[in-house]
Formats: structure tokens, sequence, C-alpha cells
């Protein structure tokens, strides 16, 4: 429903614009308004187009992980079963040497009467011995692969809890954007079947070219800024790209040196410019009628399952596609999909990040010697 003071504008500003269609001018101040209402509308049809794919994805990772409970649940119980078992022979064994059932095998070793027997009563004890070690290490393997699957098992259920809140969050977030979709082409009757239909053309241009152009870019960016390391390595650099004081190091980079050094690496880059600003970074280029735009930041980050796990984890901050904002969902599943990190230890295995400082035109690293 119009609310009074837009239903009052709108008379305003009709009756305006008859006086200058009386007088046979034009009225470029409400044309430009009426295109950024557009404008806002289809990027409201953008970002509902764009939520809609992050509640599928949403779907299937729900299924997945709802998978995952059940296999782990049911390992769980198999775990179990196996830990009572071999905790039941460890106790048997532990109970065995404690209450000095084993001495008596050790003091046969005093009855022997020849050397056959001796070579008997050994293998004997042996057999004893290593029984004995493999139920204590059945019992420490089944306790750990229990615990392993207790942590999956936890794992899954919390992943599952997060992702059914994610799943509500944006459900409800889609339906306000509906609603106020559906409002702003109750009010606009006369343009609501043009407007429709170039919020699908949006929606298809994205789709079909926006997304694929997008992630061939996050791809072959993450592929150069793995080999980054190249500029000090390779000396391709302008010599100054590592500075050395005492145990510490700076690497540092210019933007122009980033432009050329992804240049060489892929043809893709030779139609976008990177650039860095003050506290961040930026991106911006344009292919076959497509133009997409990016800023984000670097932040000290830490992975265990790389030595000196401390690295530098870009945050896109905003991604735009044609001048259109593309929403949260999207830059959550690109950073998901493709890593744009930065591993400064790759330069030297004994290297650790420690900071990261972006200046205008300028990239600093932070690095120590990890001892």
């Amino acid at each position: 429903m119009t609310s009074p003071l837009r239903q009052l504008r709108r008379a305003i500003t009709g009756f305006i614009l008859v006086g200058w269609c009386v007088l046979g001018l034009e009225f470029p101040i409400a044309k430009a308004e009426t295109i950024q209402e557009n404008k806002e509308l289809l990027q409201k049809g953008l970002t509902i187009y764009e939520i809609d794919q992050e509640l599928m994805r949403i779907t299937e990772q729900e299924a997945k992980l709802q998978e995952e409970l059940k296999t782990a649940e049911e390992q769980l119980k198999l775990a179990e079963a196996s830990s009572a078992e071999a905790r039941a022979h460890a106790a048997k064994v532990i109970r065995a040497y404690y209450m000095g059932d084993r001495d008596s095998l050790w003091a046969l070793l005093f009855t022997i009467r020849s050397f056959s027997e001796a070579l008997a009563s050994l293998d004997y004890l042996q057999m004893i011995l290593k029984n004995d070690q493999q139920a204590l290490r059945r019992h420490t393997e089944t306790w750990r692969q229990l615990t392993e699957v207790k942590d999956r098992l936890t794992k899954a259920q919390t992943g599952l809890r997060q992702t059914k809140s994610n799943y509500q969050e944006q459900r409800t977030r889609l339906a306000a954007l509906q609603q106020e979709v559906d409002d702003t082409l109750a009010e606009n009757k006369e343009t609501a079947v043009q407007l429709q239909q170039q919020m699908l053309e949006l929606n298809r241009l994205w789709h079909d070219k926006g997304v694929p152009m997008l992630r061939t870019y996050f791809q072959a960016l993450g592929d150069a800024l793995e080999q980054l390391p190249e500029l000090v390595t390779s000396g391709s650099g302008s010599g100054n790209n590592l500075i050395m004081n005492g145990f510490n190091y700076t690497f540092q980079m210019s933007d122009r040196e980033l432009n050329d050094y992804l240049r060489q690496k892929h043809e893709l880059f030779t139609d976008m410019t990177f650039r860095f600003a003050p506290d961040k970074m930026t991106a911006a280029g344009s292919r076959d009628g497509i133009s997409v735009q990016m800023s984000g930041s670097y932040e000290l980050a830490s992975r265990d399952d790389r030595r000196n796990g401390a690295f530098l984890r870009f945050r896109i901050t905003e991604l735009q596609f044609n001048g259109y904002m593309l929403p949260s969902t999207t830059i959550d599943a690109l950073e998901k999909d493709f890593d744009l990190g930065l591993y400064p230890q790759n330069i030297a295995s004994f290297l650790q990040v420690t900071g990261v400082k972006i200046e205008e035109g300028k990239l600093s690293i932070m690095l120590k010697l990890a001892l």
C-alpha cells in the first residue's frame, strides 16, 4: 500500500511534470530519480536471485551434514562397542600384572632343565607379552578412534545448527526483499511488466556471463597469488621486494608490480587493474560488456594444516557486477571456493608472517624467522 507521503510526492511531481510538458520542456531531475528508483529495484531483484541461490546451496549443505551426522552416529556405536571390549581386555591384563599373575610365568625360567625347554618357555613368554601389548595398544587405538568420532559428531551437529540458523536468516531476508519488490511493482502498474523483464534480463546476464567470468577471474587470481613468492626467488621484481633487518624481514610490493606480475601470469588481467589504497586493495575491470569491481583487505590468520600456520587471508568487503552490488552470500560462496590468501612462508619455510600494512600504492608484509 502506498504511503500518504509518497502519494503526495507523486502528485506534486506529476503536477510539475504536467507544467513542464505544457511548456514543451524536459524534466531531467524527475527522470534521474526514476532511473535511480529503477536501479534500486533491479538491485533488489539481483540480491533476491543470489539469496535464492544461497538457499539452494544451504539446502545441499544441510543434506550433506545430515548424512555425515547419521554416519558419525553409526560409527560412534561401533566405536563404543569396540572400545568397551578393548577396555575390558586391557583391564584383565593390567589386573594380572597388578595381582602378580604374571610373576608365576617368569618363575618358569628358574625351572628350566634344558636348552630346548628354555626356547619353548621364552617363546611362550613372548607370545603372552605380545598379546598383552596388543591388548593395551588396541585399547589406546580404539579410545583414540572413539574420541575422533565424537569430535566429528560434535562438529556435524554444530555445523547443522549453524546451517539451519543461516537458512532461516536468509529466508527472512529474502521474504522482506521480495515484499519490497512486490510493493514497488504494485505502485508502478504501468511499467511493472517492463521492470520485471529488466530484472529477469539482469539475473540472466549475471547467471550466464557474470558468474562464469567472476569465477574464472578468482581461479586465475588464486593461482597467481600462490606463486607470488617468485617475485623474490626468481628475481623478477625490482630487487627490493624483500628487506632484511636483523631477524626481521619486510616483503614490499607496489600495485604497479602486482599488475605487471598478474598480467605476466594470465592475459585475463590485462583488462583489470589492482590498486593499493589505505587499508584496502581494489580491483576493477571489464570484458565483453561485463564489468566487475572488488575491494577488500588482508588480515592475519592461521591454519593448522600448514607449517608456520600464520598467513594473510583476503576478506572481500565489496563486490560489484555491472555497477550492481552483490550480496554477502555471493561473497561468502566465492571466499569458500577460492583462496586468495598470501602465504609468505612460501618464500622460505623458515619465515613466519607477523603483520600486514596496506597504504597508498604499496603492500608491506612483516616477517620474522620462525625459530
